[in-house]
């Protein structure tokens, strides 16, 4: 991406936190959360909340977006440098945010490919299957997942 990202901090292994400066100055966090199989974390983003929990379905609309998922984006290369063989899920809250999260993995295809894999995940939530990531394709996909190239 473009953009430069925001700093930001790291908070025991897995979460990160950092700012978001647009109308309202908006604490962000990005969590790497472990899923049942072997080396797959679920990268969770939201909102950080007064009881430390994180909002991620706010819709901050703080004028900032591809700042915040620049700054999104070199979190998961700080992660995945530090966890080489981390696979990493991550979805929407919604449908419109999974298609939103397609659209800029289809937009900087190219910048993202050299340093990761893409999978897309499509099917129905019940019955689904991982598939190599085509950003000529307008497929509508359930999820993603991506793996730093070694």
């Amino acid at each position: 991406m473009t953009h430069s990202p925001y700093v930001y901090n790291r908070y025991g292994a897995r979460r990160y936190v950092f700012v978001s400066i647009g109308k309202k100055n908006i604490e962000k966090v990005v969590d790497f959360v472990p899923l049942k199989a072997k080396n797959y974390m679920n990268l969770g983003f939201g909102d950080l909340l007064p009881d430390g929990t994180v909002d991620t379905t706010a819709n901050s609309n703080n004028g900032d977006i591809l700042k915040a998922l620049a700054t999104v984006v070199d979190i998961l290369k700080h992660f995945t440098d530090i966890y080489p063989n981390a696979i990493v899920f991550f979805t929407g809250s919604t449908k419109e945010r999974t298609k939103l999260y397609a659209r800029i993995l289809r937009t900087y295809y190219t910048y993202f490919s050299e340093e990761f894999i893409i999978y897309a995940v499509v099917g129905t939530e019940q019955e689904n299957n991982a598939i190599s990531f085509d950003p000529k394709t307008d497929l509508e996909y359930l999820a993603f997942l991506v793996k730093r190239i070694n």
